[in-house]
């Protein structure tokens, strides 16, 4: 049967529309990918790039650019209130989905990122019981902003991992949840030919819960997700030097200090 649980607080003065809700999380979606392409502006103009080498097809020098990468993501989502004298309400969703992830590379020591996603809620629990949505029309979405530090690097893996930022809204049918916290993330790079790689990435979030609508009346005391995504680069810019698949081109003697892309 439904849930229903007994408002912490009942004061319903404080209840904030969700058309302000929804207004709030677009604008402060809007001011990350701003201070996102502001960023990617002033350090193209103050820094110089790294040390450079000739790409393939042009011959010219490589200074910094920005790569697209999209693929499926599923996120696991976890939100606890915690009781006295009884079990833990435990909120848990599934939430398929697909993403776009942005970097800024050629830039020394880090890599600059922003990764966008969009989901559905596919299975919603209360204390392992299902709970059937009153309506099928609900959605979600987040944000990821951060740098990566290139962890490893060899021909046939590369391993990139760091901190980030995490945003995260979702509409349902008693709230709409915000959510804002701090993440880490890891991911592995397969290069299968010169322009395609395959992108794993998965990232762990540590949330406040409580900046939606749902903050008067039901408060939570932990919330966090966890988020795997599968996905491809395809990139002309940042070609791979050696791949999985496919006819490699001879390097000279010369060429063995290069980067494993280029």
């Amino acid at each position: 049967m439904p849930l229903k649980i007994v408002p912490r607080y009942s004061n319903r003065r404080f209840a904030v529309s969700p058309v302000v809700n929804f207004f709030r999380f677009f604008l402060t979606f809007a001011v990350m990918v701003s201070g996102f392409a502001v960023y990617a502006q002033e350090t193209e103009e103050a820094l110089s790039p790294p040390p450079s080498f000739e790409t393939a097809e042009t011959g010219s020098s490589d200074r910094i650019f920005l790569t697209f990468s999209q693929g499926a993501t599923a996120s696991w989502l976890t939100r606890i209130i915690r009781q006295t004298n009884r079990s833990n309400f435990v909120f848990r969703d599934f939430l398929p989905g697909l993403y776009v992830n942005m970097e800024l590379q050629n830039i020394n020591y880090v890599i600059p990122a922003l990764r966008l996603a969009a989901y559905y809620p596919l299975f919603s629990g209360f204390n392992e019981m299902s709970q059937k949505s009153k309506t099928p029309l609900h959605y979600s979405a987040d944000a990821l902003t951060g740098v990566k530090f290139r962890l490893l690097n060899t021909k046939y893996l590369r391993l990139n991992a760091g901190p980030a930022l995490h945003l995260f809204f979702l509409n349902a049918d008693r709230w709409n949840y915000f959510d804002l916290g701090i993440a880490a993330v890891a991911g592995i790079e397969l290069p299968l030919t010169a322009r395609w790689t395959l992108l794993a990435d998965g990232n762990a979030s540590l949330d406040n819960g409580n900046l939606g609508g749902n903050r008067y009346m039901e408060p939570f005391d932990i919330a966090y997700q966890y988020q795997v995504d599968i996905g491809f680069r395809y990139s002309k810019k940042m070609q791979n030097v050696t791949f999985l698949f496919g006819k490699q081109k001879q390097e000279s003697d010369n060429n063995e200090d290069r980067p494993l892309w280029r």
